[in-house]
């Protein structure tokens, strides 16, 4: 393919893709983003969601969370803490684990509490910064 981007997937176990592709498209925290050839150097966050990838052969899809994305010189590295090829993932599975972690991300009324008062006493009027 002429004007390609480089671009590997790679999780702490493993690399999921390499390979040439004509865009990719990389879920970040706050929407998506997408890459071309001749693209800017760029370093982000990635999000959870699926990563597209264009190929010369069709689209291929994959599932990434959490981690990061660079790109430069032609080249899309995306290090996730996990990645599968969509068609791999069991979806039930997945949105058990998803209700899971929602229920352990939401913070009860104490902690909520606790951070209230700590932000309180940091943003209290005649507090200088590093005192």
């Amino acid at each position: 393919m002429t004007g390609t981007l480089a671009l590997r997937v790679v999780t702490p176990e493993r690399a999921v893709f390499e390979g040439d592709v004509a865009a990719v498209v990389v879920p970040g925290h706050d929407g998506e983003i997408g890459f071309l050839p001749r693209h800017a150097a760029f370093l982000g966050a990635v999000g959870v969601g699926e990563l597209r990838a264009k190929t010369s052969t069709g689209t291929r899809r994959f599932f990434v969370e959490d981690g990061f994305v660079q790109v430069r010189d032609g080249r899309v590295m995306v290090l996730c803490a996990r990645a599968s090829r969509l068609e791999d993932v069991d979806v039930a599975a997945a949105e058990a684990a998803a209700t899971t972690a929602r229920s352990e991300r939401a913070p009860d009324a104490a902690t909520l509490q606790q951070r209230a008062t700590v932000l309180r006493r940091v943003a209290a009027p005649g507090r200088r910064a590093g005192h």
